[in-house]
């Protein structure tokens, strides 16, 4: 990955974590709406149609990325993988997405064949570019094409989100963020919702 690359993309995780940040974690902004999140329709890794309906009853933790991101979605989905692992019977509760921001590339097969990589209950997500383009919008997710030819990579924010089991935002972690914090800050707002 080069040095530009790099730099550009930690920039707008920066961005974008500004903004999440100054949302003050709630999921409501004052006039009722939902700020981070909303539907979406796409196609698992398997073919089937789903939705984020299909995910009521269970926290979602969504990461958009592509799967020939060279450094970062590797590491991100590692560290998902972990927390996962980490959070014992409480990962029960929840459903791992990979959503990708690159459906030229990330077809069902080539989804199939990557997820299996992480974790056993992680979900591949793919669908049309509009598909892809209005669920990045609900998320607040930026990314954009870099270079030309077969060999490209998408310049693209890094967060982790966090959603309740209604699909609102729940909390979000930046890039870097240590699977054992996300681990513990996922069961600190799991216990809130219990109580």
């Amino acid at each position: 990955m080069n040095k530009s690359l790099l730099i550009a993309g930690i920039v707008a995780a920066l961005l974008v974590g500004a903004l999440l940040w100054g949302l003050g974690g709630p999921s409501q902004n004052g006039g009722g709406n939902a700020v981070i999140g909303g539907d979406f329709t796409l196609t698992d890794q398997t073919g089937k149609q789903v939705s984020d309906k299909d995910f009521r009853g269970r926290y979602m933790l969504i990461y958009f990325g592509y799967t020939f991101c060279p450094e970062i979605c590797p590491t991100e989905l590692q560290d998902i993988s972990e927390a996962l692992d980490l959070l014992g019977d409480d990962a029960a509760e929840i459903a791992p997405l990979f959503i990708t921001v690159d459906p030229d590339r990330d077809t069902v097969k080539q989804m199939s064949e990557y997820v299996p990589l992480f974790h056993k209950s992680l979900i591949g997500l793919t669908g049309t570019k509009d598909q892809i383009a209005a669920v990045a919008k609900a998320y607040r997710v930026y990314y954009a094409r870099q270079g030309e030819g077969s060999s490209y990579e998408m310049d693209h924010s890094s967060l982790i989100y966090f959603m309740d089991k209604q699909g609102q935002y729940a909390a979000h972690f930046a890039y870097g963020v240590k699977p054992d914090e996300i681990a513990r800050r996922i069961r600190e707002v799991m216990a809130k919702k219990r109580s």
